[in-house]
């Protein structure tokens, strides 16, 4: 198979090329009440293990953003594959926006106050640390405070512009 380099235009290459970088769907939330926020993402990582600590990277002209940065925390919802819909409202692939995104879906709240979706694979409670600005984003360092995990659920991945299912890719 032939790679095609360089491509002519830098940020569309990049742009395809992550297209087909599969990951694993998360949903950002913060707030609490009316005043809550979220984001569909993929871009979320671990940073370490002592102390724990993730990161997330989020727009800086998004709602979530802001909120992230007043509340001082976050909450990482790792989605399973029956939770599409849920991905959908975050992303802005519904009719919904600000608070009603959460709207039809269960929440519980995090102790730190962030709302961690109740049938979510994983969520990881953080308090935010750092925020470092690059480009049109934040790359927001949080110490992760408690941990919430479903074992038996399968993953709900990103790829080529689509959600899909674990061994179902398109």
């Amino acid at each position: 198979m032939t790679m095609l380099f360089p491509e002519a235009d830098v940020t569309e290459g990049l742009k395809t090329a992550m297209r087909f970088f599969a990951s694993g769907v998360t949903v950002i939330t913060a707030g609490q009440g009316d005043a809550r926020r979220g984001l569909t993402a993929t871009a979320f990582s671990s940073v370490s293990m002592d102390p724990p600590t993730v990161l997330v990277c989020v727009n800086r002209t998004g709602e979530a953003h802001e909120t992230i940065e007043a509340a001082g925390h976050f909450c990482v919802n790792i989605l399973c594959e029956d939770a599409r819909d849920l991905a959908e409202s975050f992303a802005g692939m519904t009719d919904k926006t600000g608070a009603a995104q959460f709207d039809g879906f269960e929440w519980v709240n995090t102790d730190i106050g962030a709302p961690a979706y109740a049938f979510a694979q994983a969520s990881v409670g953080c308090r935010l640390e750092q925020a470092v600005v690059a480009g049109s984003h934040s790359i927001f360092i949080g110490e992760v405070t408690e941990v919430a995990v479903n074992p038996d659920r399968k993953p709900l991945l990103y790829f080529n512009r689509g959600f899909n299912r674990l061994g179902a890719l398109s």
